[in-house]
């Protein structure tokens, strides 16, 4: 009879040791992350977006909220703009077109993302920052509500921190690539772009800048981060999902490099057309609003690559999802650069710089371009992330036909509320005339905001039907072998 402590001879009792750790390193952790939060900030900007409409509506509807120390916690009309500008742009796009970069760049590399727990907490870093920023905003004694890059200071340490380590992990997996591929081209581009104006935008945080200086540093700062990183990280997810919904390779090597060349080179220069102000030189801005016209030449070698892409499946366009929504971000984007080389031009440029001409622009290309063509990637992406299919039903119809109402209304009625702004002006009527009369366009305006965040909703819930009841199917992941085929009889 076997004497002693039995359990001691059955080491299968022990509970095995758990591999979780606080940030996951599955190979798309951090793109799921990113779209996940990005939706999740698209949602909060469309309902900050609301409450902006409805205080248009009502002037009188805000509250404040006395905190003890002084601190008082402000919803009124400045705070709410500010809060859905950064909402949209650093919440929403931001996360967005990272989630792009993160989840295109193994699947041409070959190679899984490098550092991948460094990427998470760089984006688990970013969005707490974040999240930590659009809490001041409603704080006016802390930041400048009218500004774009407004945070604190200890708030902009926090994002250059994330964004240090999501650039270390992208850079790391892209050292070495096999072939220069155009998208990583395009993104790297994207990424040099937003950790420099991040930086920058926490140097300035730290100066005491006069009022005009403050404004061109802000208005040049958005006309890069808009062209450079927004769109430009866009039309790198365009070049990576037209081919592979097609199943065609890149028409043309030459037309993609030279679409990037032109674009990066004529954008830099096109940052100080927003600079338009007696000290600064008349030549430099000329060169500027000249860049922002000729941008149509890289735009056309875009577009015209991308066509030739399509050529024999020009069908699939007609299908709700990912391709068609790949061809409205094309559209979107000729007509925002087209639209924005008419606004250069010096006597329009006078004439509509302070009415909604130059937001409605931004929609076209932000709401338009941006958005959607990040819509159309986070729709390839997650069924291949979660590795579940789904049969899109309904749902595909909804987000791709808001996506493409939303942004076409939003667009073309700040366009059309900056002609009337102008024939207004002219014939004398003050501010306050001209603010009432613009009100219904403003309505049709926010409405088609509404219809955009409508589809990123719509977008949100597809994630969540395919993670919850999607199929699962057997895909591989970038890097890994490839499962043998079946042998046939």
């Amino acid at each position: 009879m076997t004497s002693g402590n039995l359990k001691k001879l059955r080491p299968y009792d022990k509970p095995p040791k758990s591999n979780s750790s606080l940030f996951p390193s599955g190979p798309d952790a951090a793109a799921k992350g990113f779209f996940g939060f990005g939706a999740f900030w698209f949602l909060a900007a469309t309902g900050i977006g609301t409450l902006a409409a409805l205080q248009m509506v009502m002037s009188g509807f805000t509250f404040t909220i006395e905190l003890p120390f002084g601190i008082t916690i402000a919803f009124t009309a400045d705070t709410v703009a500010s809060g859905f500008r950064h909402t949209f742009a650093w919440g929403w796009l931001t996360n967005a077109a990272l989630g792009a970069i993160f989840f295109a760049t193994p699947r041409l590399t070959g190679h899984p993302i490098a550092m991948r727990r460094t990427a998470v907490l760089g984006m688990a870093t970013w969005n707490v920052g974040f999240a930590a920023g659009l809490a001041f905003l409603y704080m006016p004694q802390f930041v400048d509500s009218g500004s774009v890059t407004g945070f604190p200071f200890v708030v902009d340490l926090v994002l250059v921190f994330g964004l240090l380590l999501i650039s270390l992990s992208f850079w790391r997996s892209v050292v070495g690539a096999d072939h220069p591929f155009i998208s990583l081209a395009w993104f790297a581009v994207g990424m040099l772009t937003l950790i420099g104006l991040v930086v920058e935008a926490t140097v300035v945080s730290l100066l005491d800048l006069d009022a005009t200086t403050d404004l061109l540093a802000e208005e040049m700062w958005i006309r890069a981060w808009t062209l450079l990183f927004a769109m430009g990280v866009a039309i790198g997810g365009l070049h990576y999902l037209v081919p592979r919904l097609t199943g065609q390779p890149l028409a043309s090597g030459a037309l993609a490099w030279f679409g990037l060349t032109a674009w990066a080179v004529l954008g830099v220069v096109a940052i100080f057309g927003a600079a338009v102000h007696p000290s600064i030189p008349y030549a430099l801005v000329s060169a500027g609003n000249a860049a922002m016209i000729m941008l149509l030449l890289p735009v056309l070698a875009v577009i015209a690559n991308l066509a030739m892409t399509l050529r024999g499946r020009w069908a699939l366009v007609l299908s709700p999802g990912p391709l068609a929504m790949a061809v409205t971000s094309l559209v979107f984007l000729g007509g925002s650069v087209l639209l924005a080389g008419i606004g250069s031009l010096r006597d329009v440029q006078a004439a509509v710089a302070h009415t909604e001409w130059p937001i409605g622009v931004g929609a076209f290309a932000l709401a338009g371009a941006a958005s959607i063509g990040f819509l159309a990637v986070g729709e390839h992406a997650w069924p291949r992330m979660l590795h579940r299919s789904h049969s899109g039903g309904i749902l595909a119809y909804a987000v791709t036909w808001s996506a493409l109402a939303g942004a076409a209304v939003a667009g073309s009625a700040l366009i059309a509320a900056g002609l009337f702004h102008v024939g207004l002006a002219a014939d004398g009527a003050v501010a306050a005339d001209i603010s009432t009369s613009l009100l219904p366009i403003h309505m049709v305006a926010w409405a088609g905001l509404g219809l955009l965040g409508l589809a990123s909703a719509g977008h949100a819930v597809e994630a969540y039907l395919l993670a919850a009841h999607g199929r699962p199917v057997h895909t591989t992941a970038p890097g890994a072998a490839a499962a043998a085929a079946p042998v046939s009889h």
